[in-house]
This record gives C-alpha cells, sequence and structure tokens, in this order.
C-alpha cells in the first residue's frame, strides 16, 4: 500500500496520472491507425468509412470534454478517473467484437467517450499537485507518457500483437485490461491533496453552474479552443491517414508503421527541451514555431521523396513536441482559471478542439478520391488557422512558487 501522507506522494500521483494517460489515450487510442488496413479488409470498409470511424472518438469529446471537467472540478478527480478507466476497458475491448461500420462506429464513439476525457482530468492533476515552473514539466511528463504509449502502440500493434492473437480483434481486447486495472490503482491508492498539503496547488470543488459561467466568460479559454480545434484536427486527421498513405505510394508495412512509431518517439526527447526553452523565452513564440512547423511537416509530405518525409518527422515532431503541454499551462495560468476551474477550462477547450478532431479525418479523407496527397495538403492548411488566435492570446506571467 502507498502511503498516502509521504511527502513525495505528489510524484507517485504524477506517475499514476501518466500511466493511465499513456496507457488509454496513448496505446489503446494510437493503436488504431497501424489496424487500419487489416479491420477495413475484414469489414470491407472505404477511406471515407475509415476516416469517420477515426472521427467517432473526437465526436465523442464534443459531448464528452466540457462536462468531464466540470465533473472533475465539482467531485475531483479521483472519482472520475475511477469511472473513465474501467469504462474504457470495457468499451475499448468492446471494438473487437464489431462485425461492420456500424457497430465499429457505434463501439468507437462509446470509447471516445472515455478517451476524450482524459485531457480534461488528466492535466487537473498537474494543476492540484504542482505549482510554478513544475506545472510545465508535470505537463510535460503527461505528453511523455502518451508518446511513449503511442510509440508502443504503433509500434506492436500490427505487426506483433495482431498475428500473435490471432488478428486485430485480441488487440482490443489486450488494450482493455489494462485501462481497468488503472481504475483499481486510482480507487485504492489515488486521492486528492489535504489543505494546505500543496500550498501552490490547492483545490477547491465547485457547483457545475459556478463553474461554468465563470469559465465562459474567459476569453483565453475560447482562443486557445479555437488553436487546439485547428491544432488536433490536422493531427488527428494526418495521424490516422499517414500509414494508409505511406503504404499506397510503396512503402513496406513495417516501415509504414514505423513513421507513427518514429513520430512518437521524437515527441518523447523534444516535450520537455522544448516546454524548459518556452518557460526560458516566450510561450508564444514557441506555440507560433510550433504551428508553422506542423503546417509545413504536415503539408509538404505530399510532395517529398523518402528522406524528405523522414527529415520532416523527426525535425518536426521533435520542435512541435511541446505545443500540448504548453496549451495546459498557459489555460491553468490565465487569469481566473487556476485549480479551481482547471478541469472546467481545460474542459471547455478540448470539447471545441475535438469538433476539429472529429471533422478533419473525414473531410481530409475525401480528398484523398482526387489525388492521395491532397489530405495531406488540406491538414497542413488546416494547422495554420490557429496561428492568428494566437497572437490574441493575453501572456500572464508565471510565478515561481514551487518548493
Amino acid at each position: 500500500m502507498i502511503k498516502t501522507r509521504n511527502p513525495n506522494y505528489r510524484w507517485y500521483m504524477l506517475a499514476l496520472t501518466m500511466a493511465t494517460y499513456g496507457l488509454i489515450t496513448g496505446a489503446a487510442r494510437m493503436s488504431m491507425p497501424v489496424l487500419f488496413k487489416q479491420i477495413a479488409d475484414d469489414l470491407d470498409l472505404s477511406m471515407v468509412a475509415i476516416g469517420t470511424i477515426w472521427g467517432m472518438d473526437p465526436l465523442a469529446g464534443v459531448f464528452i470534454g466540457l462536462p468531464s471537467g466540470l465533473l472533475a472540478d465539482r467531485f475531483g478527480v479521483k472519482r472520475t478517473v475511477v469511472v473513465v478507466c474501467i469504462l474504457a476497458g470495457v468499451f475499448g475491448a468492446l471494438r473487437g467484437f464489431t462485425v461492420d461500420f456500424i457497430t465499429m462506429a457505434g463501439s468507437m464513439f462509446l470509447f471516445g467517450l472515455t478517451v476524450a476525457s482524459l485531457p480534461s482530468i488528466a492535466p487537473k492533476v498537474t494543476m492540484v499537485w504542482f505549482g510554478g515552473r513544475r506545472l510545465g514539466l508535470a505537463n510535460a511528463m503527461l505528453n511523455v507518457a502518451w508518446s511513449v504509449g503511442a510509440m508502443t502502440a504503433t509500434m506492436f500493434s500490427a505487426t506483433v500483437f495482431s498475428p500473435w492473437l490471432g488478428g486485430w480483434r485480441g488487440v482490443m481486447f489486450l488494450y482493455g485490461a489494462p485501462a481497468v486495472l488503472m481504475g483499481f490503482l486510482w480507487l485504492f491508492t489515488g486521492r486528492e491533496p489535504d489543505r494546505g498539503e500543496v500550498p501552490e496547488a490547492t483545490e477547491v470543488k465547485v457547483p457545475f453552474r459556478q463553474a461554468l459561467s465563470k469559465v465562459v466568460r474567459i476569453r483565453n479559454v475560447w482562443l486557445f479552443g479555437v488553436i487546439t480545434m485547428t491544432s488536433w484536427g490536422a493531427n488527428t486527421g494526418f495521424a490516422g491517414y499517414l500509414p494508409l498513405y505511406l503504404r499506397n505510394i510503396g512503402w513496406a508495412p513495417a516501415a509504414a508503421d514505423g513513421a507513427m512509431t518514429v513520430m512518437s518517439g521524437i515527441s518523447i526527447l523534444g516535450v520537455i527541451p522544448m516546454v524548459m526553452l518556452a518557460e526560458r523565452t516566450s510561450r508564444k513564440g514557441i506555440l507560433a514555431m510550433s504551428i508553422i512547423v506542423q503546417a509545413l511537416g504536415i503539408g509538404l509530405v505530399s510532395v517529398l521523396d523518402t528522406p524528405g518525409v523522414w527529415l520532416l518527422i523527426v525535425v518536426g515532431g521533435f520542435l512541435r513536441s511541446g505545443a500540448p503541454a504548453l496549451y495546459n499551462v498557459m489555460i491553468f495560468e490565465t487569469e481566473g482559471v487556476g485549480s479551481t476551474y482547471g478541469g472546467t477550462a481545460v474542459g471547455l477547450s478540448s470539447t471545441i478542439a475535438m469538433l476539429g478532431a472529429f471533422l478533419a479525418p473525414p473531410l481530409g479523407n475525401s480528398f484523398a478520391g482526387i489525388h492521395q496527397g491532397l489530405p495531406m495538403v488540406f491538414w497542413g492548411g488546416m494547422a495554420m488557422l490557429g496561428l492568428p488566435a494566437l497572437f490574441l492570446v493575453k501572456n500572464r506571467p508565471v510565478l515561481d512558487n514551487a518548493p
């Protein structure tokens, strides 16, 4: 049993949150793109159908992003995450029982209700247990965990786990078990901080109406919603299409899946250095660079040869790896948000972002019928649309109160 009053307990909570985030939003979710070829062949799905299925997860996020943040602010992170983890395991495994487009889309929507809630809930853990300069590092570690989970899934799901388990359905069952386990770990070992235990990051539970009425009046939250809508939309479409695109232009399956693995691996290496660089220079400057690099990195894939694609994946992935953590930190440190309204604020921003992530895959994939490289151009342009909104965001000075 973990001694929950241990002075280092906050680091256990961070590790538990990282494991949850990495296993569910990283591994269980990102196993899908590399399995889409097998799923499409088995269920006789078109490219647009695959894009629609991939978009059902973020569509669920449109409905659950804000409510999940409200629930975390009202009932606390522990209770909310316990339920989310157990349901994620059940609904994730349900994908393995699907027999056609309708059942797969439905199961992806149910799974999305859980996996899409975690980007609203998990960052709140960092806010209630950490503060000051450590807040950026803690959020960066969440993205490291996501990258580790995604890298593992893209590396092994199609080439190792699927043959070993008799097909893609077995992989869905495999990823369901750890999510349920994480739920029980949260139930028996997780907790909220005691009052005064973390002086720089004290949590106060507030009613739904108070939290919502407060957050909807904060301009920065809406601006970050617009920025992440374009960014998440471009990323979601790109990640779902890239393995199929590379196979279609002649890459070997292992190499196509390997591109996704490398992209996740580069994020592991880049997220902490890029966040630390932003803390020492300019967060908005690093985010502006990230948006431009993302737009070019996605849009140019369709016109470059193999070495050029690898260069974009490696260099572009490194330079934009800190953006998700920086978005969360800047939302938390917006005046009027803090740990009290952090879940609701991130939830509202995520709800807007998930709308882009839902629409982008099928819209982009529809251009593949004209030319298989056009979806990349579409998503690259979409990413660039977030830049004007970033320049309207008001900065707040970072106070280093961490002990």
